[in-house]
């Protein structure tokens, strides 16, 4: 006999500046119940980068990747960026170390 798996949904708190607060508090605004479902996000992301005149594709998993990625060159240490994730295991947040050889000689040169 198989057993069945079922999943939550994951709520997440997502930290944001005031500069893309500004640029998405109006879609949110509209929103009668939160959390925003999928295709809502999908539907929000898409709009945001049709104005900001975004020819390639996006989408909520994109800028997922964008903002783990660049919050860890920027210095935000990985079990914060596994947090912000959701992620349960530190394994898959790291994923997103994918530095270029220009990020790695920035770092070195800042540190030592």
């Amino acid at each position: 006999m198989a057993a069945l798996t079922v999943r939550r949904p994951r709520f997440r708190v997502v930290p944001m500046s005031n500069c893309v607060r500004a640029l998405l508090e109006h879609h949110f605004a509209l929103e009668k119940a939160f959390p925003v479902k999928t295709r809502r996000a999908q539907d929000i992301v898409k709009a945001v980068a049709n104005r900001a005149g975004i020819t390639k594709e996006v989408s909520p998993h994109v800028l997922r990747h964008t903002f783990a990625t660049t919050a860890l060159q920027k210095g935000i240490s990985l079990p914060t960026v596994q947090k912000i994730l959701g992620h349960d295991n530190l394994q898959t947040t790291a994923i997103y170390l994918n530095f270029t050889d220009v990020h790695i000689q920035n770092e070195f040169e800042r540190k030592w």
